[in-house]
């Protein structure tokens, strides 16, 4: 009917008069004749709405997203999802992958809320295949679904980049976004209308399956179409087998006037799937799979010509015998095997055990022979995880096979291996679960074995390398490519791609070798994590990590350390002391020092920096040259009442602060020329334009309450005449070096083993927390480590409310956020200089209370998830740390199981759950352990023991929330503190893992690991 239709106009056109009509019917017959239309404008969201539609910020943020398009073509508009409550001007932007601002629009007549649509003054082209990003401020209110762009979101031409790092932000707005958490959508889309393109489809012959080596009986047939949608003819299209080792016949062909061209494939050898890509250039390309079956399957055991050295031993009981063994692949066992001795009688029964004790399956032996090797066949196979310990086992009544240390060494063939723990060759009561082991005896107990035809690709060699931005890395990545056979594979195409990080790589798409290898190298891109991917198709894929190490911490600690910065402690406080101005300085400051002499004398100051250093502890950064010292006055009790003790010294040296200073932890070296004494004044160097994945908060506040100089601190056990201070001064020295409350007895080995992994952290004190609140929003990890016992209301309200946002804390302490404190100006008018608790009512200002106090009501464990129950002096003593929910993902590769222990980590302030109604939703207990208390918390019942607590859980804001639940923790991880090392020491690898997963599912990485350590 069409084309009689069409035969009629053509007659109308011939005698047409009017160029008009002329163009009209013209039109018409390029419609008829299959001229493509117009491409319809897209958007990536269609019916998709936020999970969260209304979430409040304490910041302005610029919200965005990372997406593509398959086609070139233009952006007309920005689109957005508009919160109810959320106020002003929303300028919407494009920006290139690296941060160039492309095209913005301001909306106007918007709606209250839900989807806003604001078009570009002029359309923006845009290339196929690149990354841009949309994003859209927003003022006190956001939508989101948190993972939401976890996996790629398509809708036609446009997608979203699913890199792990999507669902962009930064604060202020205004700016191009970078960080990213929990790949959030924010509902930031556009409008795009595609170029028209030539198209290649698949037309037949995909999802084929025939044995391994066979020709696929149908055809692989591809259709282009030109930019008109018609069939195009004359396109050379090139045929590429992509994975499992076939061969295609012909790899190139011409497509005919149909549109199309084909090819036959001849699957390879190795069970598994066999891809190939048909493309055209300039055009596109499509993949076709088929499956290989394999021909046969092979039967494992593990003994094969072993007999036992004593085949008919007796001690006159009964027993259960087996043997732990695991297998390298995953598969199933189908039978069971024991070697019977001549004298032994009865029924038997097989049984397969998990590594725990659970019973899997069984079997009874029947037509057995009178000696030798018995087999029985299990009922229904049963599979089984490769690399996982299993135990099988089969009872005697008397009599039983016996080599002795004939399992204390692995037993491997094939794919099976007997397990040597030390402790294999396994007995107990006949039925029961064999635990017990004498000699790593073998009872010749075995099964029958069949691996799963499966393709697998391993990483061989080259992951977790480090190098400065733009180097090369020293080793290249390689991947093996093993058949279902397990035995390496030849002529598969493992594609590398660099998916963080900007990277460059040496090859994209390498072909494996007779090895089975394949390889390529990096040149790393910016400073941070770079990840590879390499992939099989048809296989799978792995990823490699390396690490552009140039944040200023790894920067800091290639230079040289010293040891040095220790402290002489028989310094007596007449001989020297004094204080800083200030609790920290910013890069480019000045820090002034108060210092008093017993007696006028000339003295120095040199200046340290904490770090790892080679394992110094501490860098030489300058020294003040000698200085004339005097004796400085008394320090006065400045207010009765409270037992305030203020110093009002003059300045006897002001530090430059260098604007190149790396931030950190510093101690100035104060140094008596004529004595040696020595005593510290510690500061902190901050860098408050650093967006570091890490931000330190050192605890000067809990230092400051427990300094007992001029008789007086927050507690009656240091103060004169037991009479506690309800205010405390930071003019005046210190008297508290290296004890419970010291920065150097717990941060210090903090500070020097994250440094030492090249960690990138910046370093506050409470005191700037409290001050400058909006620090928070740089960062992705809010770290405490030690004993951070006292927090002003404005501390603990940026804190939950960096959480509420998205921010991760990270709590390696315990007492922590427990009094609540205020600030007030010195007698002299400077700023906080003052911290004021009063412990009990009375403070006419504001309650200086617990923060479990009903005047406060917030208790610890609402922020933490644990909250301070009790403790026991004891420096140095602890109790094990005790693990549960091992299964946990912050446990992964660290080989502990429930109730393993961690030695003495737990003390000697501890936190633990309380049922106060104020606990987390989601709280996940990852440590249970038992202490006496020597003092119980307020509040917390009597008893003689209690259960210490760590814990995680993730905020309804999306962020995650660790805590240890104990102050001494840290020194699992480093318990060097120069002349006064932890007595025994701690460190522990497995603490070290630990610590590690649990920043890297932060978002912070460490730069230089330990050998050992698997960065997640």
């Amino acid at each position: 009917m069409k084309q009689v239709y069409l035969r009629l106009i053509k007659r109308a056109l011939l005698k047409a008069r009017g160029g008009v009509f002329f163009s009209v019917i013209a039109f018409f017959l390029a419609a008829g004749a299959g001229a493509q239309s117009v491409p319809s404008p897209q958007t990536l969201f269609t019916t998709q709405t936020p999970s969260q539609p209304n979430v409040t910020a304490q910041v302005r943020y610029e919200l965005g997203m990372k997406f593509r398009a398959s086609n070139t073509g233009r952006i007309s508009a920005i689109r957005f999802w508009k919160s109810s409550g959320d106020t002003g001007v929303h300028t919407g932007r494009i920006w290139s992958a690296s941060g160039t601002q492309l095209a913005s629009v301001s909306f106007t007549s918007e709606s209250t809320s839900g989807w806003q649509q604001q078009a570009l003054a002029t359309p923006l082209v845009i290339a196929a295949n690149t990354t841009y990003v949309v994003s859209v401020n927003v003022f006190t209110r956001f939508p989101r679904t948190p993972s939401g762009l976890a996996s790629a979101v398509i809708n036609q031409n446009l997608r979203s980049v699913a890199d792990g790092n999507n669902g962009v932000y930064i604060s202020p707005a205004g700016r191009f976004p970078t960080f990213s958490n929990q790949n959030t959508n924010y509902f930031r889309d556009v409008v795009f209308t595609s170029d028209a393109q030539a198209t290649i489809s698949k037309v037949s012959g995909d999802g084929q399956t025939a044995t391994v080596g066979a020709t696929l009986s149908n055809l692989l047939v591809v259709q282009v179409k030109g930019t008109n949608g018609l069939p195009q003819a004359g396109t050379a299209v090139t045929f590429n087998v992509t994975a499992g080792g076939g061969i295609v016949n012909p790899a190139s062909a011409t497509t005919d006037t149909n549109g199309n061209a084909s090819t036959s494939l001849t699957l390879g050898s190795v069970a598994g799937t066999n891809t190939v890509t048909a493309a055209a250039a300039g055009i596109g390309s499509v993949s076709f799979n088929a499956t290989a079956t394999a021909t046969s399957v092979v039967k494992q055991s593990l003994f094969t010509t072993q007999v036992p050295v004593s085949p008919d031993v007796s001690d006159g009981v009964p027993y259960e015998l087996g043997m732990k063994f695991r297998s390298a692949r995953q598969g199933k066992l189908t039978a069971i095997r024991y070697w019977k001795a001549a004298s032994d009688t009865g029924t038997h029964i097989g049984k397969i055990w998990s590594a725990t004790g659970t019973l899997l399956t069984s079997t009874t032996f029947v037509n057995e022979t009178a000696s030798g090797w018995q087999q029985q066949s299990l009922a229904s196979p049963l599979a089984i995880a490769g690399n996982a310990s299993y135990v099988v086992s089969v009872n005697v009544a008397s009599n039983f096979p016996d080599t002795n240390s004939g399992l204390s060494a692995s037993i491997v063939n094939g794919d099976l291996s007997s397990v040597a723990d030390g402790a294999n060759g396994v007995y107990g009561s006949p039925g029961a679960f064999p635990t017990s082991s004498f000699q790593n005896s073998n009872y010749f107990r075995d099964v029958v074995f069949e691996a799963d035809v499966v393709a697998t690709i391993a990483k061989v060699s080259g992951d977790n390398q480090t190098g400065l931005p733009g180097a090369t890395l020293a080793s290249p990545f390689v991947v093996q490519i093993n058949g279902g056979n397990n035995n390496p594979q030849a002529g598969v195409t493992v594609s590398f791609a660099v998916s963080t990080g900007g990277g460059a790589l040496s090859a994209t798409s390498v072909v494996t070798g007779a090895d089975g290898r394949a390889s390529t190298t990096l040149t790393l891109g910016a400073a941070g994590t770079n990840m590879v991917s390499a992939t099989a198709a048809g296989v799978g894929s792995v990823t490699f990590s390396a690490v552009a190490g140039a944040n200023a911490i790894y920067l800091e600690n290639l230079k040289p350390g010293t040891s040095a910065w220790q402290i002489n402690r028989t310094y007596t406080s007449t001989e020297i002391l004094g204080y800083a101005g200030a609790l920290s300085v910013q890069r480019g400051g000045s820090l002034p020092f108060k210092v008093s002499l017993a007696q006028p004398d000339t003295y120095t100051i040199d200046v340290y920096r904490f770090g790892y250093y080679g394992g110094t502890g501490g860098r030489f950064i300058v020294s003040s040259g000698t200085l004339n010292g005097i004796t400085q006055p008394a320090c006065p009790v400045t207010n009765t009442a409270t037992r305030l003790v203020e110093c009002n010294w003059s300045t006897g040296y002001t530090l430059p602060i260098g604007a190149d200073w790396t931030s950190g932890l510093y101690m100035a070296k104060l140094k008596r020329a004529s004595t040696g004494k020595e005593s510290p004044v510690f500061f902190v160097v901050r860098d408050d334009n650093s967006n570091a994945s890490v931000l330190f908060q050192s605890s000067f506040t809990t230092s400051a309450a427990y300094n007992r100089y001029g008789g007086y601190s927050l507690y009656e056990f240091n103060s004169t005449g037991g009479q506690r201070a309800n205010k405390v001064s930071f003019d005046r020295p210190s008297l508290e070096f290296f004890e419970y409350s010291h920065l150097l007895r717990y941060e210090y080995n903090m500070i020097r083993w994250m440094e030492s992994q090249g960690y990138d952290i910046t370093y506050v004190t409470n005191l700037d927390v409290h001050v400058n609140p909006s620090l928070m929003s740089q960062h992705r990890v809010f770290l405490d480590a030690g004993h951070d016992e006292y927090w002003s209301l404005e501390m603990r309200n940026a804190v939950e409310a960096a959480r509420d946002s998205g921010k991760n804390l990270a709590f390696f302490s315990a007492n922590t956020a427990y009094w609540r404190v205020r600030f007030e100006p010195s007698s002299s008018g400077v700023a906080n200089r003052v911290m004021v608790c009063y412990k009990a009512p009375g403070d006419p200002v504001a309650p200086t209370e617990r923060f479990r106090d009903p005047s406060t009501n917030r208790p610890e464990n609402g922020l933490m998830g644990v909250m301070y129950i009790g403790d026991h002096g004891a420096l140095y003593g602890g109790f094990d740390f005790v693990v549960s929910n091992a299964s946990d993902p912050y446990y992964a590769n660290t080989g502990l199981n429930n109730g393993d222990r961690l030695i003495a980590l737990v003390g000697y302030e501890w936190d633990g759950i309380v049922n106060n109604g104020f606990s987390p939703t989601g709280l996940v207990t990852l440590g249970s352990s038992t202490v006496t208390p020597e003092t119980i918390a307020p509040g917390i019942p009597v008893t003689t023991t209690q259960i210490s607590n760590a814990t995680r859980y993730t905020a309804p804001g999306g962020g995650k929330v660790f805590a240890t639940g104990s102050i001494q923790w840290v020194w699992a991880l480093d318990s060097d503190q120069g002349f006064d090392p932890v007595n025994p020491p701690r460190v522990d690898a497995r603490a070290q893992q630990i610590f590690v997963n649990v920043l890297s599912d932060m978002g912070a990485r460490p730069t230089t690991p330990n050998p050992g350590l698997v960065v997640p």
